[in-house]
């Protein structure tokens, strides 16, 4: 076993992907909560169904969102429309399967960060965060803003950003303590972190001014992180701003 692979399972409490064993999918499920039809456990499956998902990325790119029909997807995919009926549903069903992989590629890409980082300084393992997230919705704005229109928000917020890596953060966190004046309220601090990792990295890849350079924006949120790492202990600090006039 690699030191990542221990680092991964023993610090962070998540199971390292074996490059030997092929992952089974997840179940997704559409709008309607139906899951997929057919759950793809073969090889060709499994192809199939990516390229349904990645047929509605160059439909998108190309021809923009109001061209995205189950048969154009199924066309450019180059399968049957039966076949795409056979893993979906309706088309919102096609679209909680992009999100869920999105989400899925997110996580592993922080996860992996924090393995990489899991010795460095807080600034580093901050930047290498941001780095991660902004890179990774920077490359295809079109697509992200399409997610948010598209998949509903989950009102429990259980898939939203903070709460899935709160565990993770919690124990990275918890290893700097003595870098930082955290109290007794680490818990606190990690849900502001992981909120603010996740609003100003999606500020800076998809939502900036024109005159900000998207490495001007990580260094800002990054600077705005810290600073918050930095400060008084997060009860005195809500005290203060709570205070009356």
């Amino acid at each position: 076993m690699t030191i990542n692979r221990i680092l991964a399972e023993g610090i962070l409490g998540i199971e390292a992907a074996d490059p030997r064993r092929e992952a089974e999918p997840p179940t997704r499920k559409g709008r309607s909560g139906r899951a997929i039809r057919r759950r793809p456990t073969q090889l060709r499956a499994r192809q199939t169904v990516e390229a349904i998902l990645d047929a509605v990325l160059r439909v998108l790119k190309r021809e923009g969102a109001g061209a995205i029909t189950t048969n154009r997807i199924a066309e450019v995919a180059g399968v049957s429309i039966g076949s795409l009926y056979q893993y979906f549903p309706d088309k919102q069903a096609i679209f909680a399967a992009l999100h869920a992989r999105h989400l899925e590629q997110i996580d592993r890409t922080i996860q992996t960060a924090l393995i990489e980082h899991a010795t460095s300084l807080i600034e580093d393992l901050i930047r290498a965060l941001i780095d991660a997230m902004v890179d990774a919705h920077s490359t295809s704005p079109e697509f992200h803003e399409f997610l948010s229109t598209q998949v509903p928000h989950r009102k429990d917020g259980s898939l939203d950003f903070a709460p899935r890596l709160h565990g993770a953060f919690l124990i990275a966190f918890s290893a700097r303590a003595n870098e930082l004046r955290f109290g007794e309220d680490l818990d606190a601090v990690v849900f502001d972190v992981g909120h603010m990792i996740d609003a100003l990295s999606h500020g800076a890849a998809l939502r900036r001014p024109a005159n900000l350079s998207l490495e001007s924006a990580k260094a800002e949120a990054v600077s705005a992180i810290l600073a918050y790492l930095r400060s008084a202990e997060p009860a005195a600090r809500y005290a203060s701003i709570l205070k009356p006039w």
